[in-house]
């Protein structure tokens, strides 16, 4: 238990530390990227640096930032999964579908993430580059696959365990 407890005391400090700056960050950068020039700003999102200088920039900016929110809603799916676990409620059908939807979630931004950064390098470099090791867009779309695991296997214990509950 005293795992799961430090687990979720880290999710929670996250969650503190992301959602009162973060979400209103973002949203407020969004807007103002949109609708303001900011004369060849450069920044740097998730290792891919972005010119803002036109409005496709500005397009791939947005839906880096918006990744971002996917992101966020999985870690809130995360954080409200854990309360059930701390309630030893393991197999509950909101568990389950919590880690579907997380897995769904980080595979998307996981795939979002990986063709912003290939079209960003053709855009702003004009070449493309093919690095091998890790990268955090497949550790992305690996954690995704793995929570979808995990999904069908609470879905498979779930129901071995009604039916041992039947035969007691």
């Amino acid at each position: 238990m005293r795992k799961i407890n430090i687990l979720k005391s880290i999710v929670d400090f996250i969650w503190i530390i992301t959602v009162p700056i973060g979400i209103p960050l973002i949203l407020l950068f969004i807007s103002a990227i949109l609708f303001y020039d900011f004369a060849d700003l450069n920044i740097k999102i998730q290792g891919i640096e972005l010119i803002v200088q036109n409005l496709f920039s500005k397009i791939l900016m947005a839906i880096l930032l918006l990744n971002y929110l996917l992101i966020i809603y999985g870690l809130y799916l995360f954080r409200r999964s854990l309360r059930y676990f701390l309630n030893a409620k393991i197999f509950d059908v909101f568990v389950i579908n919590s880690f579907r939807k997380i897995g769904n979630v980080l595979i998307i931004s996981g795939i979002i993430s990986f063709i912003t950064s290939i079209v960003a390098a053709i855009y702003f470099k004009q070449k493309f580059t093919l690095e091998l090791g890790l990268n955090s867009n497949l550790i992305l779309i690996g954690l995704g696959l793995f929570f979808l695991i995990l999904s069908e296997i609470f879905t498979i214990a779930k129901s071995a365990k009604q039916e041992n509950d039947l035969t007691i």
